[in-house]
């Protein structure tokens, strides 16, 4: 016999579902400066975020303090970017859906959400905007060797390295896996390689992160080491102008991340048929074009 699940208690089990894979699949973002929040905001509203660019090295005192220069800015965005999923219920499927089967069909809905989402804020991942490329080659070809090729690039760049993030396409973060020089835990320091499939860091470099979701460019991009400056990305929650018209409206709020999506459920009676809505309401733009190195296939 099927479970009957209560309506409330399935738009909190699909949407907290969705909200899951959601920041999971957005986690490498988090390698840029961000603005991510739960404040209610409308569609297009322009966002300041803060972006620090290198510094000058220490001067020798000569009698006199002189100005150094630092490129200290903001970077504007505005929240063009409105991407949503929907799905529905007859009252006849609610009925008949078990907590599990609610589950899996958030988590794919937020997954499908994020990825869009994610490409969309990688489509300004090219040569034109950030024209260092760090490693050129197949994953077979990567190792923990082209890592520290791609520190002493960002070294080279003046980027601090342990602010900086890598994240990969997981091919090449299966390479990595693989690496002799990684995958013992004796040699490496930390058994999250072998236990966890993990590298929380490699080189001084702050953050790894596994995608695969990266998109090619049409340059072959598989991968970048990025310091938070190369852009900025903001989000907020698009709040509706009559919220009581909805059976559920409300925002979805990740504290650790900080990344915030929109739910929306409604009812029609002559079908039966209730629907819900997962949105996403973001910008984001290019800062300093010397803060990422690309990685690309061929």
């Amino acid at each position: 016999m099927a479970n009957t699940i209560n309506a409330g208690l399935q738009n909190n089990i699909i949407s907290q579902s969705a909200l899951d894979q959601f920041t999971s699949i957005l986690a490498p973002v988090q390698a840029f400066s961000s603005s991510f929040n739960d404040e209610a905001s409308q569609k297009g509203k322009t966002i300041n975020i803060t972006t620090l660019d290198n510094t000058s090295s220490a001067a020798n005192f000569a009698g006199t303090y002189t100005a150094q220069n630092t490129t200290y800015g903001t970077t504007t965005i505005s929240l063009t970017g409105h991407k949503f999923v929907t799905w529905h219920v007859t009252d006849t499927e609610a009925s008949q859906s078990s907590a599990v089967e609610l589950q899996r069909f958030g988590y794919q809905k937020g997954g499908d959400l994020a990825k869009a989402v994610y490409q969309d804020i990688l489509s300004d991942v090219t040569a034109a905007n950030f024209s260092t490329a760090g490693f050129i080659g197949a994953a077979s070809t990567f190792d923990a060797d082209d890592v520290a090729d791609l520190r002493g690039l960002a070294i080279a760049a003046n980027l601090p390295v342990d602010q900086c993030a890598l994240v990969l396409d997981s091919t090449y973060f299966t390479a990595l896996l693989k690496d002799n020089n990684l995958n013992p835990a004796m040699t490496y320091g930390d058994a999250d390689v072998i236990r966890d499939g993990r590298i929380p860091s490699l080189f001084g470099v702050g953050n790894l992160f596994e995608s695969t979701a990266i998109p090619s460019n049409s340059e072959n991009l598989v991968g970048f080491l990025a310091h938070p400056s190369a852009m900025a990305v903001a989000m907020r929650y698009l709040q509706p102008i009559n919220g009581k018209e909805y059976i559920a409206a409300r925002r979805l709020y990740d504290e650790d991340s900080g990344m915030v999506l929109g739910y929306r459920e409604f009812y029609e009676p002559s079908t039966g048929t209730q629907t819900a809505v997962l949105e996403a309401v973001y910008g984001y733009s290019t800062a300093i074009a010397g803060s990422l190195i690309r990685m690309t296939s061929a």
